[in-house]
């Protein structure tokens, strides 16, 4: 069986945290993109 991904890249930010910017940029993304299955943080500032 074969399978197909989409790779999309977003963006969070927070004023709090590191892992709040990361669950924002997810909950959003989740509004608009179904059954996100996972995700890679690649980058931290």
């Amino acid at each position: 069986m074969n399978h197909t991904y989409k790779q999309i890249e977003i963006v969070g930010s927070s004023t709090t945290s590191i892992e709040d910017a990361v669950s924002s940029a997810i909950a959003k993304a989740s509004e608009t993109i179904r059954n996100i299955q996972w995700f890679e943080v690649v980058e931290t500032r």
